[in-house]
């Protein structure tokens, strides 16, 4: 038994890193339903509508983060891999530009971040002003929330170097502690009556605990290890970086508008009642996603790390294990969701209405399937040094975005969940597959990123 269960363990990939992202992403599950039921005890269907409105306003980060993580953490990956092959010269050399890369990204990410914070006020006032919210004021907790996950933002930069770096399980070791006093505070701030400020407390907690790892001792080891300066051809962001930036920052912005404004459009072209049954749902459905979507990003700088070294094959089983894994536990998650939806109904207490229909839960559920094979194909692209498809990208997201938009303007919930899902799986994952496949078929050298 033991033997079996060795080799199920190294089937699935599991070491430290991503035992520790799968808790964060379980423990997000497990307590989706008390946060779920502390909402529904402390706010009203109107506020509840505004509430989730907020955290939709909040969570524009990724439209200005723009998928960089991404690109910084290859990055970084790439370096190390090169270093241990490397003379001591070598080494020193890929230990400058990795202390180079942390500071040059932060820089540009508190330009990112400062445009972020004026965006979500903005938004914020335009979104909210109509919903008619007289029990809470949510002006001054839109204003603190953004300004929190700016700042947030800025310093982000550091802790992807770092997981890049060889950091990654102590990153996500603390990331699941953070989500967990994440949650215990935002239970105990909507069980006093808190209400929106309850995400302010959150998000208060998660800018005091990313200040600690962005800039604690294990980032002060590993990005002092050097006072060299990188050589002249590395020393431009934009050289180096920008390349790949324009295509990331291009898809990531196109991919955000397709995958997510569902939530705003309903509540901006109806009401917070019919939003909100939708809101509820993104929530849990999201925790399903990033459970998921944890093989990929933990298994990401290891691939591109085996990629910089020259072990293509090794790699592309490690990718092949993480599509087949990752992929089933997103399906078997939406399953579940939508047949406990359903088993609500049974409890006549009106809890279903809470959330969209159990069939509306399965389509989405294919449309996320389709999403999560396009970030895979992403991953891959991107470990091998090469530059993201960035032509049938943006041709399929953007005709999702259009789709989503068209679908909520004129349908509502059921609209904008229907056009997402045809959109997705009939124009956006055909486009990026025959690229992907056009890709894979090309024999070339790593480069770096």
């Amino acid at each position: 038994m033991t033997t079996k269960l060795q080799s199920l363990s190294r089937w699935l990939q599991l070491d430290s890193s991503l035992s520790f992202a799968l808790l964060a992403r379980v423990w997000q599950v497990f307590s989706g339903p008390i946060t779920i039921f502390l909402l529904v005890r402390a706010l009203s269907l109107h506020e509840q509508g505004v509430f989730t409105g907020l955290l939709g306003i909040v969570g524009i980060q990724p439209l200005f983060e723009l998928g960089m993580a991404s690109v910084i953490v290859g990055r970084a990956a790439s370096l190390v891999g090169q270093g241990t092959t490397a003379d001591n010269s070598g080494r020193a050399t890929c230990q400058a530009e990795l202390n180079w890369l942390a500071t040059a990204s932060v820089r540009w990410f508190t330009l990112v971040a400062v445009l972020y914070a004026i965006a979500g006020w903005a938004l914020g006032w335009q979104v909210l002003s109509g919903t008619g919210i007289v029990v809470i004021d949510w002006r001054l907790p839109v204003a603190l929330a953004v300004g929190l996950a700016a700042a947030t933002l800025a310093i982000a930069p550091r802790v992807y170097v770092m997981e890049g770096g060889g950091e990654g399980e102590f990153i996500y070791r603390m990331r699941f502690w953070q989500a967990i006093r994440g949650s215990f505070t935002m239970w105990m701030s909507l069980w006093f009556g808190l209400k929106l400020w309850a995400v302010v407390a959150v998000f208060t907690v998660g800018a005091l605990f990313q200040t600690w790892i962005a800039f604690g001792p294990r980032a002060a080891a590993l990005l002092s290890q050097s006072t060299e300066r990188p050589v002249q051809r590395t020393s431009n962001w934009f050289m180096k970086i920008g390349p790949v930036q324009w295509r990331i920052a291009a898809i990531s912005a196109a991919h955000y508008l397709a995958s997510q404004m569902l939530y705003l459009y309903v509540l901006n072209y109806h009401n917070s009642e019919q939003a909100a049954p939708l809101g509820m749902t993104l929530t849990i459905t999201t925790a399903i996603q990033a459970v998921s979507l944890a093989w990929a990003q933990t298994k990401f700088p290891l691939i591109s790390h085996h990629q910089a070294a020259g072990q293509r094959e090794l790699a592309g089983t490690l990718w092949r294990q993480t599509t087949v894994v990752s992929a089933g536990l997103l399906m078997l998650g939406m399953i579940a969701l939508a047949i406990a939806v359903w088993a609500l109904g049974w409890f006549e207490q009106g809890w279903e209405r809470r959330f969209v229909a159990p069939w509306l839960t399965l389509v989405l559920g294919l449309g996320y399937l389709a999403n999560h094979m396009l970030a895979l194909q992403t991953y891959y692209v991107l470990s091998r040094g090469a530059k993201p498809l960035v032509v049938a990208s943006l041709a399929g997201l953007l005709c999702t975005a259009v789709a989503i938009w068209w679908g909520g303007k004129q349908y509502s919930v059921t609209g904008v969940v229907v056009a997402y899902t045809l959109a997705m799986t009939c124009i956006t994952l055909p486009l990026h597959t025959w690229a992907y496949l056009r890709f894979r078929s090309q024999k070339f050298s790593v480069v770096n990123i």
